[in-house]
């Protein structure tokens, strides 16, 4: 079993495992997935369906690695610690 749940998807880049909620952060190319973010490539928190723009890979891997434009996120994380 594949641990990368949304490869299959239109636009799907890369995935991990999101370090506030346990779910997936998922990068994509916006436009294939319909997301109209102004950016190249939609972010995505899979659990809170929140999303961010990128306009590069290397830019959406930072906000991957920790993905604080979920508001959700970050609340849950900041009760916990």
């Amino acid at each position: 079993m594949s641990h990368k749940i949304h490869n299959d998807e239109l636009g799907y880049v890369a995935e991990r495992k999101n370090p506030l909620s346990g779910g997936k952060v998922v990068i994509y190319i916006a436009e294939q997935q319909g997301i109209d973010i102004g950016a190249k490539y939609a972010v995505v928190c899979d659990v809170h369906h929140t999303i961010a723009g990128a306009t590069s890979i290397p830019d959406a891997r930072i906000i991957m690695k920790y993905p604080e434009f979920c508001e959700a996120c970050m609340e849950a994380a900041a009760t916990v610690a």
